[in-house]
């Protein structure tokens, strides 16, 4: 079974609503599901989307997993609405670098997450790829991109909440792993943020659905 897994109600409920899902678990964890596929909204942070994770991969069988969602911007190369399939997810608040690990390195793991790409490249028109970072920080400031994410050792595109621990615990549990995001914003580039996040959502909902009619 494929899990798509994302932070927000609003990402995923079109295609929810498409695939006639039902609801199968709603106290802690909300999980929906059909024959053949499963979808969970994590919420946002790191700790919720780590724990969600290995809850599922520990109870259902999951062959591989799709993290697809919104994302903030980093790259003044890139605009609102781009979609991009990531390359290497990073952790760009972890620091261990007083032992000799890279900056954003957990210690005793990879230094970032390589994520499969092979099954989705061919088929989404205008995709871009690109690298992302993940904290428990709204970063949203070019000063805070220059303070957590430039100390990265690599060009970081896109930043979100929760990727970084899904590659991880996929990682841990031996599944493929794949990422695809829309950008919402790009951080110091007022033209290229037309619409508000409130109601672009919306809009990247719809094509969020759009994307999974090409790739499931």
């Amino acid at each position: 079974m494929k899990l798509i897994i994302g932070a927000m109600h609003e990402e995923l409920q079109d295609s929810i609503d498409f695939y006639n899902l039902n609801k199968i678990e709603d106290e802690k964890f909300i999980i929906y599901k059909n024959e053949e596929i499963m979808f969970c909204i994590t919420g946002v942070g790191l700790i919720n989307s780590a724990v969600q994770l290995a809850y599922i991969l520990t109870k259902y069988e999951i062959n591989s997993i799709i993290n697809i969602g919104t994302s903030g911007a980093c790259d003044d190369t890139l605009k609102q609405g781009d979609i991009i399939l990531v390359d290497k997810v990073y952790n760009s608040v972890a620091d261990a670098t007083a032992f000799g690990y890279a900056y954003g390195q957990v210690p005793r793991m990879p230094k970032y997450y390589e994520t499969n790409k092979e099954k989705v490249i061919n088929r989404i028109d205008y995709v871009k790829i690109k690298n992302i970072a993940s904290s428990d920080i709204f970063i949203h400031s070019v000063d805070q991109v220059d303070l957590f994410v430039k100390k990265i050792d690599d060009e970081i595109s896109i930043l979100d909440m929760e990727c970084f621990a899904y590659a991880q615990t996929a990682f841990l549990f031996n599944k493929e792993f794949s990422v695809i995001k829309i950008v919402s914003d790009v951080i110091g580039k007022n033209d290229a943020n037309n619409i508000q996040f409130n109601d672009f959502i919306k809009i990247a909902g719809k094509e969020i659905l759009e994307i999974l009619k090409k790739i499931l």
